[in-house]
């Protein structure tokens, strides 16, 4: 017949048998008392050798200089248990990555006696967590790598596009201007003839203006790139004027009505890049107003700590939700009533986050629409 164990004796056993795990305990000053023999194939110290000696012998050195030792007992004693990964010394000095647990014993009559201390080795988990991050990392250059091509060769592009592009667009426009003299030279400019010549000029305004806003992308990413800001905003409303007077009003439309309220007069921002975001909004309201009642735009600054917020708000024609999800797209145009590229809002986006600021809009149709721009630079 197999003998009758206690409870305490299987516990024994269980314990010294475990070989993957250091298991130990001290008493209440941290004096080790057991030492089971998955503590001496991790640590590196025979039963005979480490009982009697403080646990804290276990921690690096620098550890042991900052009394973390003493600091582990007396948080685990106060909230129950201490759990953390760290690293922990072996007889021989080397050290391991580890995860610890130590809790505090306690007799029957609630007196406290001592720890517990379990040690687990987590180095070959850490290894490979490391190569994981070497290699996202790697992944991760890479990428940036291939992006910083793709940016190059995408300004190319544009650069070639834009300046090979220029010269036959000019040639049109004078052959245009050329045919229409030479038809009203010979009266014989009719008014279809006239039409068709003053569309065909419409058409190459727009290319020349699709143009133009594609070299203002190249040069708005070359700028994100080398960080420049010139000069920035000392006064946000002589921004506005400036803005207002260059402003032509379409002459189909009414003229809008504008109420400002900068409460927030100054800007550690690019001041050409945040008259670029106000007139691209300012000038959107106004262009897509409805015709079914007056035109009225709120414009104002406030302090949102960490943001300055510029809201232009209107009552114009608004947005569904599906032409909200696309409003920021390049080359996305919802009215075909207005000019436009649909190229504007998309540059106020870019511009925005690349300083860190981020653009929200709200809008209804039929009702009008508000964009939230904040920015992180507050002087």
């Amino acid at each position: 017949m197999n003998p009758i164990h206690s409870a305490e004796s299987i516990n024994s056993f269980f314990v010294n048998q475990v070989k993957d795990y250091a298991i130990f305990a001290t008493d209440t000053e941290g004096i080790i008392n057991a030492w089971n023999l998955g503590a001496e194939r991790l640590k590196g110290y025979t039963e005979e050798e480490i009982i009697g000696q403080y646990y804290g012998i276990l921690h690096p050195d620098p550890y042991q200089q900052a009394g973390l030792p003493q600091r582990e007992l007396e948080l685990a004693l106060k909230q129950g248990s201490y759990e953390s990964e760290d690293w922990r010394k072996r007889k021989d000095g080397s050290l391991f990555w580890a995860s610890v647990t130590l809790t505090p014993i306690f007799s029957e009559d609630g007196k406290h006696i001592g720890y517990t201390k379990i040690t687990g080795d987590l180095t070959k988990q850490r290894e490979l967590q490391e190569k994981l991050a070497d290699r996202q990392q790697d992944a991760l250059e890479h990428k940036n790598q291939e992006l910083e091509r793709t940016n190059h060769d995408l300004d190319n592009f544009i650069y070639t596009a834009s300046h090979d592009l220029r010269s036959p667009i000019t040639n049109i426009e004078a052959l245009v201007d050329y045919l229409e003299e030479r038809l009203k030279e010979e009266n014989s400019l009719s008014p279809e003839s006239e039409e068709v010549l003053k569309r065909i000029m419409d058409s190459v305004n727009r290319f020349k203006h699709t143009i133009e806003d594609l070299s203002d992308i190249s040069r708005l990413q070359k700028t994100s790139l080398e960080g420049e800001v010139t000069e920035v905003v000392t006064n946000i409303q002589e921004v506005y004027d400036d803005i207002m007077a260059d402003l032509d009003y379409p002459t189909k439309q009414k003229i809008c009505f504008i109420q400002t309220d900068f409460q927030v007069h100054q800007l550690n921002f690019s001041k050409k890049n945040f008259r670029s975001i106000l007139y691209n909004l300012i000038s959107n309201s106004i262009k897509y107003q409805s015709p079914e009642r007056d035109c009225i735009i709120a414009v104002h600054t406030r302090l949102e700590e960490p943001y300055v917020v510029l809201s232009v708000e209107d009552n114009g024609l608004g947005m569904n939700d599906r032409q909200q999800g696309q409003l920021f797209a390049m080359f996305r145009r919802f009215h075909d009533h207005v000019e436009g590229t649909g190229i504007g809002l998309y540059m106020v986006k870019r511009i925005v986050e690349n300083a860190g600021g981020k653009i929200e809009v709200k809008s209804k149709e039929g009702e009008g629409t508000e964009l939230k721009v904040y920015l992180k630079s507050a002087m």
